[in-house]
């Protein structure tokens, strides 16, 4: 399992997405520990990013290209 969290600063894109950062250690595009909020612990990002989706409805969501990347849609 590992430990997601979101960046609660939007990118700067149209969409505005809130991405989702596997918090491992394993990427070099976290957000600052400030703009993180813990997800939880998932086996994998598609269910970080679902949960995500759940407590924050309207918001958009994405899964971050280098360390999530199969849930990287934009």
């Amino acid at each position: 399992m590992t430990q997601y969290v979101i960046n609660k600063n939007p990118q700067p894109t149209p969409a505005g997405e809130h991405e989702v950062h596997k918090n491992d250690g394993s990427c070099n595009h976290m957000p600052d520990p400030a703009n993180r909020i813990a997800l939880g612990d998932f086996s994998g990002c598609a269910g970080a990013v679902a949960e995500a989706k759940r407590r924050y409805p309207g918001k958009q969501v994405d899964g971050c290209y280098y360390c999530a990347n199969a849930c990287h849609t934009r």
